[in-house]
């Protein structure tokens, strides 16, 4: 029995290992890898106990079996990062279309927690997201859901269904949708400023329409934002509480 269990916690450090490298906040790389097999060794010892000995376990199985429900393991964690991680992919779409709009487009970086192409404001919008998520314990919803998700889906229980490609889709277009509704008023406000810039060009031709268009998009995109900021924040708020919703649809597929 003692050998049946060591499996068991084995299934459950893999899940736990795969979601924590590729989920939002925890996968940061300013987290040492080491600490972050820590973790889920942590969190492992703390729910194995309560998983259920799965029905093919109490018989011998074979390694390549065995590896298999690794394998499989494996994937449903990457899975639900993959999901969560898709609201914060969302939020940065929304800076990034932001940045097109201002001007910001071609002062792309690098940033160096997640080493992913960004903009200044996708940048920033990410760091508000990651903040707020922290702000309204989303990181301890993640590691509930996570620990949910073995009474919805218990070890060597995961069933793949084509199902899962549509809802994933589904989650990511509800995502971008979000993203394009929250920065719909400034960018709005600067198409708008086109079209003023734009007649002044035809009234007035021989004045510089481009110098002079391109700090006024900047300062008055930076003023809306600011401006809304606080409805942009609860925006925030209510799409991460949403991911939770997504994770047990998610989990739900691979029963």
């Amino acid at each position: 029995m003692d050998y049946v269990r060591w499996l068991v916690f084995l299934l459950v450090f893999t899940r736990i290992t795969a979601f924590i490298a590729a989920a939002p906040f925890f996968s940061n790389r300013s987290i040492p890898p080491l600490a972050k097999m820590g973790m889920g060794f942590g969190t492992a010892i703390l729910i194995s106990p309560f998983v259920s000995i799965p029905d093919w376990l109490t018989v011998e199985v074979g390694i390549l079996f065995f590896g298999l429900m690794l394998a499989a393991e494996t994937l449903l964690g990457l899975s639900l990062a993959v999901v969560a991680n898709m609201v914060f992919t969302g939020i940065r779409i929304a800076g990034q279309l932001l940045d097109l709009q201002i001007g910001f487009g071609m002062s792309g970086l690098v940033d160096p927690t997640s080493q992913m192409h960004s903009t200044l404001l996708g940048n920033f919008f990410n760091m508000v997201a990651v903040l707020l998520l922290v702000t309204i314990d989303g990181h301890h919803s993640l590691l509930l859901a996570l620990a949910q998700s073995y009474e919805l889906v218990p070890p060597g229980g995961i069933h793949f269904q084509g199902v899962i490609v549509q809802q994933v889709v589904t989650i990511f277009g509800g995502m971008f949708l979000l993203a394009l509704k929250i920065v719909a008023p400034v960018m709005a406000v600067l198409i708008i400023s086109d079209l003023s810039l734009g007649l002044v060009a035809r009234t007035v031709p021989q004045l510089n329409v481009f110098i002079l268009g391109f700090p006024l998009k900047i300062g008055l995109g930076l003023l809306v934002l600011a401006v809304i900021m606080p409805i942009v924040a609860l925006a925030f708020s209510n799409i991460i509480s949403m991911m939770e919703k997504d994770l047990y649809m998610i989990m739900g597929s691979f029963q």
